[in-house]
Order: structure tokens, then sequence, then C-alpha cells
């Protein structure tokens, strides 16, 4: 790649290229309690089968989506059967995987800012017509409707790694990652006790009704502030722009150019960088789902704990994860600042903090009997997950910063798919939830596919840009086949000609002969 000019951080501390960060890290933070509120609202808008209890005269199901009474603020309450409510839960995710490389590509090519927009748009005006769904089309409305929710909320990650790609420097990358991405720990903790007193107070229609107003606050930020890229933006000063291009050695091919250059998928897919990343994203995403997804299972049915409590613990292993990631980001920064590791052992290291102990806590809480040991090992389970930030997620930006968008979707898709099933393998494993030795067993298959992906990302993981990443690559790789195509042909015209002057010389031979 060519070289450029590094050129020193501006003077002022809060610079546009922060702005944009923070338009991103409050997208992410919105977006994601969007996916996230229909956990909470369920509870609410959903009836509880309770054959002895009060008020449950109509306890016989009225058919699909029947009202069997109202619930607070005269909100409709539905009488769904379990398989029901389990596939309206999943039904974002369904979408969601659908849209993760068409969006890559898409962020890629129009812009991420662009993409950004109709994201937390068109996420946020159906999340407001939820209600509406649920009120005149039953369990099928609401089911398609979380499903195109997940479809135009795919793109989100990709575009924001577009766009983290074009204005990051990489000084600042570790920071920047993490304020970004650590929105997807504190959006949970936050969202379930705001629509848990919402859904109480106002009826769980106001949850939709709220976060989806909430979207399209943050939409009409983005129309405002939100640019593609820094030599785009009308506020950013000339000495910022340069101290971004120049760090990120942009060549001169790359800035002038209008339209992004075109990933170059077979380079890509031949890397062995990117396949480790891609595999250790997807196993810590099925560790992430597990952990959130079977832990309250195990801990109400094993370890006895109450609902209330269960709400808790919920929660706290959220905000353990959120506060840990600035941790990892600060050691991060220092090992990087003062040059203790190069960045790909840096991104190794970090990588082998959220792999094996995580698994280590995850295991050790199938052992345990007292519920305080397990709480405690829960929270450390996530926080140490917050070292994937400054780790795997970081990596993207490192390898590939032209391209992170796009190959991000791909991982960010292997890893949906993943995170999806593996609570659903969990499933056929625990037949019995009471079971302590099957639930063992799903910890050490966990341990085990970490481990494993901790080894691979240390053996072929890599911090450095790949030289597929500069623009100019594929057109020298296509001159240089070119070139020789050109020589080849050449020689073969030498060939011919020589032999032509051969098969000439022996003609004028044989003549000669038959005159003598």
């Amino acid at each position: 790649m060519a070289s450029a000019v590094l050129i020193s951080a501006p003077r002022q501390r809060f610079g546009v290229r922060h702005l944009q960060a923070s338009l991103m890290a409050l997208t992410s933070l919105v977006a994601y309690t969007l996916r996230a509120n229909l956990s909470v609202a369920v509870v609410a808008m959903v009836r509880t089968p309770s054959p002895d209890g009060p008020g449950n005269s109509s306890s016989s199901s009225q058919g699909e989506g029947s009202a069997e009474e109202y619930g607070v603020g005269g909100a409709r309450v539905f009488d769904w059967e379990e398989w029901q409510r389990g596939w309206l839960l999943s039904a974002f995710f369904w979408g969601y995987t659908l849209s993760q490389v068409p969006g890559g590509t898409l962020s890629h090519r129009l812009g991420g800012a662009r993409l950004l927009k109709f994201v937390i748009i068109s996420t946020s005006l159906f999340t407001v017509a939820f209600p509406l769904c649920a009120e005149y089309g039953g369990w099928l409305a609401v089911f398609a409707n979380r499903v195109v929710q997940g479809v135009t909320q795919g793109p989100l990650y990709p575009s924001i790694y577009t766009l983290l790609g074009v204005w990051v420097p990489p000084q600042e990358r570790e920071f920047v990652t993490t304020l970004v991405m650590g929105t997807q720990l504190l959006a949970p903790a936050l969202a379930s006790p705001v629509c848990g007193y919402m859904a109480a107070n106002w009826g769980w229609p106001s949850i939709f009704y709220a976060f989806g107003a909430a979207g399209l606050f943050v939409g009409g930020l983005l129309c405002w502030l939100a640019s593609d890229k820094p030599s785009l933006d009308t506020r950013i000063s000339p000495e910022e722009v340069a101290y971004i291009e120049s760090s990120l050695q942009m060549t001169e091919s790359s800035l002038k150019k209008t339209a992004p250059p075109l990933t170059p998928w077979l380079s890509v897919l031949r890397s062995p960088c990117v396949w480790v990343l891609w595999i250790s994203m997807s196993v810590q995403a099925m560790a992430f789902f597990i952990l959130l997804t079977t832990i309250p299972t195990y801990l109400s049915s094993v370890l006895g704990f109450s609902l209330e409590e269960n709400g808790l613990i919920t929660a706290l292993p959220y905000l353990t994860g959120f506060f840990a990631s600035y941790l990892f980001m600060g050691a991060a920064n220092v090992i990087n600042s003062r040059k203790l590791l190069n960045t790909t052992n840096s991104r190794k290291l970090f990588n082998a903090l959220a792999g094996v102990p995580i698994s280590i806590c995850v295991v050790a809480t199938g052992y345990v009997s007292s519920p305080a040991v397990s709480v405690v090992l829960i929270c450390l389970s996530m926080g140490f997950f917050g070292s994937t930030i400054v780790a795997v997620q970081a990596n993207y930006l490192d390898i590939a910063p032209l391209h992170c968008g796009p190959i991000y979707s791909v991982g960010n898709m292997m890893a949906a798919l993943l995170g999806v099933a593996a609570p659903i393998a969990v499933g056929f494993i625990v037949t019995n939830p009471r079971d302590v030795l099957q639930w063992r067993i799903v910890f050490w298959l966990e341990l085990v596919c970490m481990c494993t992906a901790v080894v691979f990302y240390t053996w072929l993981g890599s911090g450095e840009v790949q030289p597929w990443n500069d623009p100019a690559y594929n057109k020298k790789k296509t001159f240089n086949i070119q070139e020789v195509e050109r020589a080849e042909s050449e020689d073969d015209d030498d060939a011919l000609k020589k032999d032509t002057d051969n098969n000439s010389s022996d003609r004028t031979i044989m003549c000669n002969k038959n005159v003598e």
C-alpha cells in the first residue's frame, strides 16, 4: 500500500470524528433496545396460564390471538400458546440473519450513514406499529412485524463498521469500538427495568410507542449530523480530515475515488485471519446466547431462584460486562501506546481472556450449590465478554478498514445463526431442567468450543492490514496478469515466427538440392 505522511492529531479533544462515534453509539443503544423490548413486553401482553387463579374463568382458548382480558391501560392480553411465544421471540433473528450480507454490501456501496438512517427509522416505524398489528392482526401480524424489524435492522452493525473503517484512526480504535459496541451490553440492562416499569404503569403498548419514538428521534439526529466519510462532512476542519486520512494510510487514489472499491471476495475467502475471525465471533456469540438464555432457567430450576431474583440477576451480568469492557479498553490502550505488544499479539491476548476464563466460570457454575457463588461466576463470565470488544470486534478494523463492513456482515450472519441455534441445541440436551448432569454436558461442550476457537485464533489471527485492503491491489494484480498474458502472447508470436523462418529455410534447402 502506498504510504502517506502521518499528521499529528488536532489540538481540540472532541472532534467531528468523536461526534460521529457518539452518533453510532447512540444508534446502537436505541436499536438494541428495540430488539430487546419484546422479551419484557411479551410477559405483560400474553396471559400466563393459571387454572386455579382468579380472573381466569375463561381459561379455554378462544383461538389464536384472542383476547382473554384487558390489562393495565386497557391493553389487550392475549391467550397464546408457549410455542407461539417462542417463535415470536425468535422472529426478529430470522429476519436479522437474512439481511446481514446484503446489508454489508449496500453499506459499502451506498455509504454507512445513509443505510444507518434507513435502519433506525424503518425499525422504529415498525416498532410503533407493533401494538396495532397485535390489536387487529393477532399473532401472525406481530410475528411478521418482528421478522420485518429483523430484516430492517440487519444492516445495523455492517453499516457501523463501514463508518468506523473510514472515521476512526488506529490510535483510537479500542476506545471508539468499546464506546459503540459496549452498548450491546448496556442496552438490555437499561431496557429490562424501563420496559417493566412502563408495562406495569401504562400498559405494554407504551413500551413500543416510547422506544419507537426514541428511535425516530435518533434517526432525525443522524439525518442532521451523520456523514459517510470525513471528506463529505461540512463541519469538520481540514486538519482533522488530514489527520484521519493520514492515520488510515489512505492512498491518493482512494481519497479521490467517488465510488468505493469492490470487496475482493476471492482474496478475503483465501485469508486464514478472516476465517478465524468469523469462527471466533460465531463461537463467542454461541456462548453469549447460551449464557443469557439458559442460565436463568438453570438458576430457577437447579438452584431455586425466584422470578424476582432471576430478573435482578439477568441485569447484573450485562452491567458487569459493560463496565468491564472499559477496563479492558484501558488496558489495551496502555499496551498499544507503550508498544508492550504489537497489534496482532494484543488482539490474541484479549481474545484468550475472553475465551478461557468465560468457559471456566461457566463450567464452575455447574458444580457449585451456593446461589451467591453462582451469581458471582455468571457476572464474571459476562465481565470477560467485555474483552471481546478490544479483540475480535476491533480486529475487523485492523485487517481491512476499507472493507470491514461487508466482511463483518458475514461474521455477524454466522454469529446470528449459531446464536439462535445454540439455545435450541441446548433444549435437546437438557430434557430435564432440574438434572444438573445434563447442564454440565452443555457447559463442558461450551468450554471445548471456546478453547478450540482461542487456539485457532492464536495460531492464525492477525492484526496487520491485509494487502487486498488496498484499492490498488487488485489493479496491480490484474495488471500483472495482463502483462504475463501479453508476454506469453509475444513469446508465442516469436516462436511462430521462428518456426515459419525455419520452415522457409528448410524449403529453400530442399529446392537447392532438387536443382542440383
